[in-house]
């Protein structure tokens, strides 16, 4: 099925955003350019643009056209994809700095590891932390625990151009199925700095639990600036599945 013309322009102009790292608040052309490059109606620009707004890609002001929106997340909940995924989807250049990577032992530090990851203590395991930014700007803190034996030589991996999903897919252990959790924090001092907010911001914790071939190979907790973050849950898929196991017989 042919995509319609206005999601194409949208899809077009997001990728400009990407591909000539426009700047926060930088002015994109008018709608009269666009009509022009594209051969379209103003109508099929506008809804282009509407779109892109829905997204929070690009914001307007009355009489001066439309401008590029900041940086933002928009986390699906009933979906499983990497933050680099969203990223590009979002037109934004995903982007990431390596805080820490090591192998270590499970300890009384690592309580919520342990129990999710199913490990006892003194377990080796692959801690990365990480900071994942958006055309250049802080938007999540992700930390991430994983089984070591199931993951051999994962840190050798270049941790900060490629996805943690696409490194375990290649080895194949990328989460199929996971329970996430959302929880609505401040942050403190360390986390407010990576971030570049100000101390006691709000932000929005994600607790992960990823399961490859029905076993866990992934805890993550991760923080996501809360001026910068949209939570979506599509309801209807959930509805659409339920229906399909009762055999079209709503109960």
């Amino acid at each position: 099925m042919k995509s319609a013309p206005y999601l194409k322009i949208a899809d077009s102009i997001r990728n400009d955003i990407v591909k000539k790292g426009l700047a926060p608040h930088a002015r994109l052309p008018s709608e009269s350019e666009l009509v022009e490059r594209y051969g379209v109606a103003r109508a099929t620009v506008r809804r282009a643009l509407a779109r892109l707004q829905e997204e929070r890609l690009v914001y307007s002001r009355v009489g001066s056209g439309s401008f590029v929106s900041e940086a933002r997340v928009r986390q699906d909940l009933d979906q499983l994809f990497s933050f680099t995924e969203f990223m590009v989807y979002r037109g934004l250049k995903p982007g990431a700095r390596v805080l820490n990577a090591e192998v270590r032992r499970l300890s009384d530090a690592d309580p919520a590891a342990a129990e999710h990851l199913k490990l006892k203590r003194g377990a080796r395991v692959i801690f990365l932390r990480r900071l994942r930014l958006g055309n250049g700007e802080p938007l999540v803190i992700a930390n991430t625990w994983m089984p070591e034996k199931r993951l051999r030589g994962f840190l050798e991996c270049d941790l900060e151009r490629r996805s943690v999903y696409e490194i375990m897919e290649a080895m194949g252990q990328k989460p199929a199925d996971a329970v996430q959790t959302m929880e609505a924090v401040t942050l403190d001092g360390e986390e407010a700095d990576l971030l570049a907010v100000p101390r006691r911001s709000a932000a929005m914790l994600i607790r992960r639990v990823g399961y490859a071939h029905g076993l866990p190979v992934e805890y993550a907790e991760d923080y996501y600036r809360g001026d910068r973050t949209t939570f979506r849950v599509r309801l209807g898929v959930l509805e659409q599945r339920l229906t399909e196991k009762s055999d079209g017989v709503l109960l």
